[in-house]
């Protein structure tokens, strides 16, 4: 029994002694400083090694000798900050995880649809089935491959739910040992693992076992007849595995701050439009003070258009006195989430706060993906945040021009529009009064009426009653066009698609608002091979199906 007790004790000590890596310390210096002018200073405690992290914000990783940490860490911290050249200083500190479509086990996803209202349960889900009426996700309204950064451990690569919306590098050649875009990284193909520091996001072709669940619940493919699917139907997941240390966190947001803009810089020839991060981890009790610079990434990955979501700690806490990082920043560009069940109460698990904490969004036994193609539940505050950095790339899809002018013109200000569309959509529910900013739990029907209303759209306007006749629909197979002659009397926004024999969705178009009338549609079939399609015109209370022969 004393040796036991002894090996507890050990093991408490190694975990203390790690919550901040040894020797290790984080610095942001001036804009016109150097790390090796910093280094040849007379003035601060010689150190042996540096890394930078961000050279945006000229962020470096630094490490004391151990010859000099006989001084007090708060004391050379001190010394650090005082310097006339260091813009400010903090430990280096480990994080921790925080723990009606064709697809066959969505009737598992409750979060999308909850039917248990029959057996007493209230209607908790987001309203996915109403926002899906009209975006389900994939790209802007001008083209742009929508983009979600999640700083985890890594995915499955190899997942069937996963593989056709998983990110990928078109600038960079995979392992051949170049780095062909010049960005910094060698193969960082499918985004980068800032844990190994090689591309290698797959962990081998294990996935993570966090990881994954986290990228399904943001972009498992939808209407595929397989699993699940995410809030996204169509999206791209740019997988970051930096689950280790603050500095690993801070790499990952600089990584997704240049290729933002990188996008911007060359109209969308390099980079990646990168419009939301996920980052479900992080360290319980931390402050903000203690952390100002994993905190000023948000602000600098908000100025050029990306909002951050976080998860709080999976622990029923009042964070406003308390603490946690990440949710305890200050940034306008973060929206901090915490985790509510299928009966719309605060989770017995999840932190809360009245000030810091924005919203909820469901947690509690919600199914996704999980790692060698399987799926199965996923819950705390790791999944409620996800679903809300899905309706933020939800939104970008939206086919509303104006929004999309706004991003091209002032793409910070676009994104805090964004946050308020997300939060002023929230459903209000009474087990969060007074414990978060908005009362409330994330409904994606509601914020994508926000953002309609916003830019004066009709689209989320009640249809009054809709008739709809096909009157004509003509095959010209040599110029490889569809036209759609139609009759309809009401108005209501419409969504045209068309199946190809299997049932598998091959063109989708949201025309956001059309009037009383005879309507011509005009559709390309140049990229369709020869063989029967089923054209589904629906508007928000009737609906034209139509079998196509193109050859």
């Amino acid at each position: 029994m004393k040796i036991v007790i002894i090996n507890i004790y050990i093991l408490l000590a190694v975990v203390i002694f790690c919550r901040a890596q040894p020797h290790q310390i984080i610095l942001q210096l001036d804009e016109d400083i150097t790390i090796d002018q910093l280094k040849s200073s007379q003035t601060i405690s010689p150190f042996a090694s540096y890394q930078q992290l961000s050279e945006s914000l000229n962020i470096w990783l630094i490490e004391i000798p151990a010859a000099s940490t006989t001084l007090k860490k708060e004391s050379i911290l001190t010394n650090l900050k005082e310097h006339p050249h260091i813009k400010t200083a903090q430990l280096n500190e480990a994080v921790e995880l925080r723990n009606t479509p064709n697809d066959m086990e969505f009737a598992d996803q409750w979060q999308y649809n909850n039917t248990g209202e029959a057996l007493g349960i209230m209607d908790a889900d987001m309203d996915a089935l109403k926002a899906w009426n009209l975006t389900t996700g994939g790209k802007t309204a001008l083209g742009d491959e929508i983009v979600v950064a999640i700083i985890d451990g890594g995915v499955d690569l190899n997942h069937l739910d996963l593989i056709n919306n998983l990110w990928t590098n078109n600038q960079e050649i995979p392992n051949n040992q170049i780095d062909d875009d010049q960005n910094g990284y060698v193969d960082d193909y499918y985004g980068w693992n800032f844990n190994k520091k090689n591309g290698d996001v797959g962990n081998g072709g294990y996935g993570h076992f966090h990881g994954t669940p986290v990228a399904g619940i943001i972009g498992a493919e939808g209407n595929n007849y397989k699993g699940v699917c995410g809030v996204n139907w169509q999206v791209k997941i740019m997988n970051l595995a930096a689950n280790r240390t603050v500095a690993n966190v801070i790499e990952a947001y600089d990584y997704v701050l240049n290729m933002r803009k990188r996008y911007s810089a060359t109209n969308g020839q390099q980079g990646a439009f990168v419009v939301a991060t996920n980052a479900s981890l992080g360290i319980d009790y931390g402050k903000p003070a203690d952390h100002p610079l994993w905190c000023a990434m948000y602000n600098a990955l908000g100025e050029a258009g990306v909002i951050n979501v976080a998860a709080t700690a999976d622990l029923f806490i009042n964070v406003d006195l308390r603490g946690d990082i990440p949710t305890t920043c200050s940034s306008d560009f973060l929206i901090s989430v915490t985790n509510t069940n299928n009966r719309d109460e605060l989770a017995i698990d999840a932190a809360y706060g009245r000030r810091h904490i924005d919203l909820s969004a469901p947690g509690n036994g919600t199914f996704t993906t999980i790692n060698n193609s399987g799926y199965g539940g996923f819950g705390g505050t790791s999944a409620a945040a996800p679903h809300v950095a899905g309706a933020v790339a939800l939104l970008y899809a939206t086919p509303n021009q104006n929004f999309m002018q706004t991003v091209q013109q002032n793409p910070s200000a676009a994104a805090l529009l964004v946050k308020d569309f997300i939060l002023n959509g929230a459903d209000p529910i009474a087990d969060l009064y007074y414990k978060s900013v908005t009362n409330g739990r994330l409904n994606l029907f509601n914020s994508l009426c926000e953002l309609e209303n916003y830019f004066d759209s009709n689209s989320c306007v009640e249809a009054e009653e809709v008739f709809l006749q096909l009157d004509k629909l003509l095959i010209n197979n040599a110029n490889r066009e569809m036209h759609i002659h139609f009759e309809m009397q009401g108005k209501s926004s419409l969504k045209i698609r068309l199946f190809n024999s299997a049932g598998a969705l091959v063109h989708q178009q949201i025309l956001p608002q059309i009037n009383s009338g005879r309507h011509k549609l005009q559709l390309s079939s140049a990229q369709l091979i020869n063989g029967i399609y089923f054209l589904n015109i629906d508007s928000k209370n009737a609906s034209l199906n139509q079998s196509i022969l193109i050859q």
